[in-house]
């Protein structure tokens, strides 16, 4: 089973920083938001639960891309049959 707590840490992240998801939840004017790693506000929706429902499947949807990339992929090459055609005579 997939762990998608915002706890993983990538190669890139600030090894001193600690991502917890209730900190990345937050309200603006009445709506709400959350904030990425990289400090982009995601929003607005109108209640906590939304934003917080959203954050998830944004975790879900970026590790799912990440698992994606790392599948490695066999390549196919068609090899012709004719390389060599005898000569009939």
């Amino acid at each position: 089973m997939f762990d998608y707590s915002s706890q993983q840490h990538r190669l890139t992240d600030n090894k001193n920083a600690d991502y917890t998801r209730s900190d990345r939840v937050f309200s603006r004017t009445g709506l709400w938001y959350f904030k990425t790693r990289e400090g982009n506000d995601v929003g607005p929706f109108r209640y906590r639960d939304e934003a917080e429902l959203m954050l998830t499947k944004f975790v879900q949807e970026l590790h799912q891309i990440q698992q994606d990339a790392l599948v490695s992929v066999k390549p196919h090459f068609r090899i012709s049959g004719v390389v060599g055609r005898r000569q009939q005579g």
